[in-house]
């Protein structure tokens, strides 16, 4: 399946569905958000998507507190699992996704943590799910692999 007829399933089951869909995107740099804008009906799916880039915003936006982000770094589970919590009291919306993750050097990157680790985070209802992935590639191949990796993690983790 093609890049373009994934994210229109993607859209067709939220809206088959009648769920709604709010993003904090870190790493991704409101690419996930910009995917799924291609495809009619996502009007009716996506409530809205944060670009916290930028950890200021992740503090003061999105209220993760300073000693977390010293303790786990802007790049790590933990603070995404806090990104995705904090954003369902931001956006209205049945599913909350959060992305943070490292495509290029520098940041918080580790041994343990290399380029190309991306942290994902679904919140529905009391529900979450966290993953951790690995991918390979330019900055922009590894942020697109991320979008896609999303949604295919919403449709399988949801059983949509």
């Amino acid at each position: 399946m093609n890049a373009n007829s994934r994210i229109n399933h993607f859209i067709k089951t939220l809206l088959k569905k009648k769920l709604t869909l709010a993003l904090a995107e870190s790493m991704t740099c409101g690419l996930a958000a910009h995917k799924l804008s291609t495809v009619k009906g996502t009007s009716d799916v996506l409530k809205g998507s944060i670009v916290c880039y930028n950890e200021d915003v992740k503090k003061t936006l999105l209220k993760i507190p300073a000693p977390m982000i010293k303790k786990y770094s802007c790049e790590s589970m933990e603070v995404t699992g806090r990104l995705v919590k904090n954003l369902s009291g931001l956006i209205d919306a049945d599913i909350h996704a959060a992305i943070t993750g490292l495509a290029s050097s520098g940041g918080s990157e580790t041994r343990d943590k290399p380029v190309g680790t991306v942290f994902f985070c679904l919140k529905k209802g009391t529900t979450f799910y966290k993953e951790r992935k690995v991918f390979k590639g330019s900055p922009l191949q590894i942020r697109e692999k991320a979008c896609f990796y999303l949604y295919d993690m919403i449709l399988k983790r949801l059983k949509l």
